[in-house]
Order: C-alpha cells, then sequence, then structure tokens
C-alpha cells in the first residue's frame, strides 16, 4: 500500500468531509470508493477487466431498476402446469 499526499481547495476538502460525515466512513474511505468505481478498480485491488460487466454497475436510478424490474416481473413467474 502507498501513501499520497494531494493538495485540495478548502472547499474540496469540506465537501469531501462532509460526504465522508454522510456515509459514515473515514475520509481515506470515502476517497477510495469515489475514486475506485472511476479508475475501474474494486476493494480487492483488481482491475475492471476481471469484471466484464462492471461498466454498467450503478448506471441506473433505483426508479429506472423498479420500473424494469416490474416490466419484466410477468416474465419471473413460473407456470407450475408447464411442470407438471
Amino acid at each position: 500500500m502507498t501513501t499520497m499526499t494531494i493538495h485540495v481547495e478548502d472547499a474540496f476538502a469540506e465537501a469531501l468531509r462532509a460526504h465522508a460525515r454522510n456515509v459514515g466512513t473515514s475520509m481515506n474511505k470515502a476517497i477510495k470508493d469515489l475514486l475506485g468505481p472511476m479508475l475501474g478498480i474494486h476493494e480487492t485491488g483488481s482491475s475492471a477487466e476481471n469484471n466484464p460487466f462492471m461498466e454498467f454497475c450503478g448506471i441506473i436510478s433505483d426508479k429506472e431498476a423498479e420500473r424494469l424490474n416490474a416490466a419484466v416481473a410477468e416474465q419471473r413467474k413460473i407456470d407450475e402446469e408447464m411442470w407438471k
């Protein structure tokens, strides 16, 4: 593991502190959580190359996910008569 020092404007630092407080984590973890997905790095340190679907993670909103799930709900039903 490498230690890094960065220089940022006060407003940037305060926004980062606020974000870390809001998600209940340290600033260090908040930075890693924010930068990791942008760089294609998982918590374990592996790259997105190991997960071909990583580019699709988190790209739809919760509302859109609900709409999509409702649209395919009928397809998820099991026809018990078909399996007798």
